[in-house]
């Protein structure tokens, strides 16, 4: 075994990495929670995915800046350890390696969920076998993790494509516009959708394994969660078009009950078959994801310096896998996708505010550009992305907050026991 960073493959280039970004956003968020976010946006909740998608390209804006500056795995401990130090950037660190192994877990009960529904496998086995089976293709490599991401990706991305065909011919049936609760209840399903592009942070966890992370990694970064923008607005818009906002939040599964519409009883194998491939495709990348980032913050020392380590031979993050996928199954015993997103885009937004503000430190006083560029790029982004986040969180909730809070609060004592016991760290 090896302890050494410079053990990871370098094997991913500019197009299969934005492809990965693209399958792990277009996650199962958008097959569940498009139906609950219309009960609050009303025909608007295509807004919501755009004013979610505003905070997020902020956030992205700043991580393909500081991407450039340090590309490396735990983007946000590396950022905020440039920015502030070491405590803010394990704290950044922590609220995201947690939220991204519970969030993998929630997804695959979704799975598990689709999965009873066609073949009578209990719930908790096609949850935990899932995240079991992740587990052992992203031990196996990068490589293979990406090429079976790519292909689950092409079938997800599809399944969008027959729902917004779905939509065209109905295009101008309903008021886009309408919105039962005001725009507070457009901003409130915001927050909640927020979910949906969650994922993109993790691109920056490739960086390690990607041929050139400078020049790639911020224009996939990007051009992922352009697409994906481009992909949810036609989603919602065609998805109220053809059903209205009352029946689609009213329906438990609202994009099989959109394409149960135009195709009848036959939509629903069709759309289980996407569903599942989706929802696994997200279980494989957020596992991925966590592991780097997993490992990287223990090579840093502010997690066990037993996880630092990688096979020899498929030069994978081995133990650190073991763990996330362990946790995962543990994690699997939550049982709703609308609570946990909610309580993951609490932690996540506070990661994202922070990451924003080292943004800001690092290159509010780079003045090399131009001075309106400068004033654009290194100030009003950052500025934007940090109060914006902020804003979002502040929008979810106590129950959100409260749940932030108290992961916040672990995170803390974590760390103080890792200073005591390793005092270098």
């Amino acid at each position: 075994m090896k302890n050494t960073e410079a053990g990871l493959r370098r094997r991913l280039g500019l197009p299969v990495t934005t492809l990965t970004g693209i399958g792990v956003i277009l996650g199962a968020g958008i097959y569940v929670l498009v139906g609950v976010a219309a009960r609050q946006a009303g025909n608007a909740v295509w807004l919501s995915f755009l004013i979610a998608a505003l905070v997020a390209g902020f956030t992205g804006l700043s991580y393909a800046r500081l991407g450039k500056l340090q590309p490396k795995n735990a983007p946000e401990f590396q950022y905020l350890s440039l920015a502030f130090g070491r405590t803010p950037a394990f704290l950044a660190g922590w609220l995201v390696l947690w939220s991204t192994v519970i969030s993998s877990s929630v997804v695959a009960l979704g799975f598990a969920g689709y999965l009873q529904h066609i073949l009578g496998i209990p719930y908790l086995c096609g949850a935990i076998g899932l995240v079991i089976l992740s587990s052992i293709i992203v031990f196996l490599g990068v490589g293979e993790s990406a090429i079976l991401a790519v292909i689950l990706t092409v079938i997800e991305a599809s399944g969008l494509l027959v729902i917004i065909g779905i939509g065209i011919p109905s295009l101008g049936q309903v008021d886009i516009l309408e919105m039962p609760m005001g725009i507070s209840g457009v901003v409130g399903a915001a927050s909640l959708v927020f979910f949906a592009y969650l994922g993109f942070e993790g691109m920056a966890n490739l960086s390690e394994e990607m041929k050139n992370p400078e020049r790639d990694l911020p224009k996939a970064l990007l051009l992922a969660l352009g697409i994906s923008t481009v992909f949810y607005i036609l989603v919602a818009i065609s998805a109220v078009s053809v059903m209205g906002w009352q029946d689609l939040g009213d329906s438990s599964a609202p994009l099989a009950a959109v394409a149960s519409r135009a195709f009848g009883a036959k939509a629903d194998l069709l759309l289980t078959v996407i569903a599942l491939a989706s929802t696994a495709n997200t279980v494989l990348l957020l596992l991925f994801a966590a592991s780097r980032s997993m490992w990287a913050m223990s090579c840093a020392g502010v997690l066990p310096m037993s996880l630092c380590v990688i096979g020899e031979n498929r030069r994978t993050p081995w133990f650190a896998i073991i763990v996330v996928g362990s946790l995962a199954s543990v994690f699997a015993l939550f049982r709703s996708i609308e609570d946990v997103a909610e309580f993951t885009n609490f932690a996540i937004l506070l990661a994202f505010a922070g990451v924003n503000a080292s943004a800001f430190r690092l290159f509010a006083k780079n003045a090399s550009t131009g001075r309106l560029k400068h004033i654009l790029t290194n100030r009003a982004v950052p500025v934007m992305g940090c109060l914006a986040s902020l804003w979002l969180a502040a929008s979810l909730g106590w129950r959100a907050a409260l749940f932030g809070f108290i992961l916040l609060a672990v995170g803390v004592l974590f760390y103080l026991v890792m200073r005591w016991f390793l005092p270098k760290a």
